[in-house]
């Protein structure tokens, strides 16, 4: 067997951490760090709105205009596809725990620019490092916990990033609620102090060290990660034996020892390869359609929404955002549950259905809200009908693009794949946050829900053709149903799956 028991030197960590607590244990602490980064995340993205009715109050220190509220809204979005790819780079480069240390020192520096800030450009500055911060935690948290994970828990550990995002999303409107903007983003700041000190007692990642060469390392990490126990010893063994081979066939070749097809294969680009144009183009259609469906939209501008929704005689606008908070935080715990036990084609299926029928319903109900007095008392319905969407958009359409993010891409093409699918998604976000007042002046709240559900029919329509299904699958099967194709896997897949029985 490859996994060797622990020598001398190594018993502090054995004794301590290993044998005090199962495999799951630790697989959560190291799941922990990047989820609390993507915490961080979600109240970027949530801060806006308690940020700009703040600033836009008779008692603020200065005055903004309604395109100044615009830039401040959109400032975290426009940097954020250019730390994805830095962020892809740095994990690739120095590795992905060492990715999440730097991202938390960032994040942090952009909270506290935000707490000092005194002016609309110091703002600005403030917006964007945390936006760019954003956008460097993309890549790593999802690839860390695929790589760090168990088959079986990975979906749900991945999932945990979501309902992060939600719950940052929820805890930087309460800051707002209860504080001052500046004192709400310094509170920000603490939460990277925790995030940092998570990764400082978590290992690297097994599959990063193995494509390093540095088995001895990787092993160690492993069995930190994994235990002894008979599955996850066939399962590195596995990782051991790819990783050579790639290697391998990373050095030019000696001899006729190969055959022609294979010899093709070997002298095409990684980044050629159908296991990485399939996953890039899956993960483009993802992106495009829980952008375009405007789920930020509502994190963004919730209050001026609220306004819109039930109107100035119904619910106060504070406490109806905050119901939509804690029903997204809601959806994303049952979002965690739901990758646990169901596959990501009929979750993905059921939830687009479910959010383009939400958004087109809303559009209509709002269209004769606004047109037709009677229907103007009922303003509690046009919540409803937004919970709705946000419950069947965070079941499905929000997490399982970040979720597949850090899995269905090949271990030698994850970083850039990952830095580049998370970067088309925030070049649709700044797209979509940017375009988002102007589309509501132009046709009207309920006109651009249409809109949204539209877009949203066409997206989940391409993800029945393009989506496979990866639940409970190990990396190498994944990869390998990529390289064969969705409706050849099922062919495929069982003489994979010998390799690692037990494992998936």
């Amino acid at each position: 067997m490859i996994i060797k028991k622990p020598t001398a030197d190594q018993a502090f960590i054995e004794s301590n951490v290993a044998k005090r607590f199962s495999p799951l244990a630790r697989q959560m602490l190291a799941a922990s760090g990047p989820i609390v980064s993507s915490a961080a995340a979600g109240m970027t993205n949530g801060f806006s709105a308690i940020l700009l009715p703040q600033l836009q109050q008779p008692d603020s220190r200065f005055t903004i205009t309604e395109e100044q509220s615009s830039w401040i809204a959109s400032m975290a979005p426009l940097p954020m596809a250019a730390g994805c790819i830095i962020g892809g780079l740095l994990m690739e480069r120095f590795g992905r725990k060492s990715a999440h240390l730097l991202l938390n020192v960032s994040f942090a520096i952009g909270w506290c620019a935000l707490s000092m800030a005194q002016s609309y450009p110091q703002i600005l500055i403030g917006r964007f490092i945390t936006g760019f911060s954003c956008g460097l935690v993309g890549p790593p948290a999802s690839v860390y916990i695929a790589e760090t994970s168990d088959p079986r828990y990975r979906g749900i550990l991945l999932a945990g990033v979501t309902f992060a995002v939600s719950g940052g999303i929820l805890l930087a409107h309460l800051f707002g609620t209860f504080f001052r903007w500046q004192t709400a983003a310094l509170l920000c700041s603490l939460f990277m102090i925790l995030a940092y000190l998570l990764m400082l007692v978590s290992p690297e990642s097994p599959s990063w060290l193995l494509g390093r060469g540095e088995l001895q390392r990787a092993e160690t990490a492993f069995r930190w990660l994994r235990g002894y126990g008979p599955e996850s010893r066939s399962e590195f063994e596995a990782m051991v034996a790819r990783s050579t081979i790639g290697r391998s066939q990373e050095k030019p070749s000696e001899g006729g020892g190969r055959g022609q097809e294979e010899e093709e294969e070997h002298a095409t680009s990684p980044y050629r390869r159908r296991e990485f144009l399939m996953p890039l183009a899956t993960l483009f259609v993802f992106f495009a359609t829980m952008q375009f469906s405007g789920v930020n939209i509502v994190a963004f501008y919730s209050i001026s929404l609220m306004r819109t929704t039930i109107g100035s005689d119904g619910l106060n606008e504070y406490l109806a955002m905050l119901i939509v908070d804690l029903v997204r935080v809601f959806t994303s715990l049952l979002a965690c549950v739901l990758l646990r036990s169901v596959g990501r084609r009929p979750l993905a299926m059921a939830s687009g259905i479910g959010t383009t029928v939400s958004l087109i319903g809303l559009s209509i109900f709002l269209y004769f809200q606004t047109s037709i007095p009677l229907y103007r008392n009922y303003s509690s319905l046009s919540l409803i009908f937004l919970i709705s969407y946000i419950v069947f958009v965070g079941i499905g359409l929000f997490p399982l693009p970040w979720c597949m993010t850090g899995e269905i891409f090949p271990v030698v093409t994850r970083g850039l794949g990952s830095g580049l699918t998370s970067s088309f998604n925030f070049v649709c976000f700044f797209a979509v946050i940017k375009t988002g007042p102007t589309l509501f002046a132009a046709v009207g709240t309920n006109g651009t829900f249409l809109v949204y559900g539209v877009i949203s029919l066409l997206g989940t329509l391409l993800l029945y053709v393009l989506l496979p299904e990866t639940k409970n699958r190990t990396l190498a099967e994944i990869e390998d149903q990529f390289r064969a194709g969705r409706q050849r896997s099922a062919k495929v897949l069982p003489t994979v799956t010998t390799v690692s029985a037990g494992v998936a």
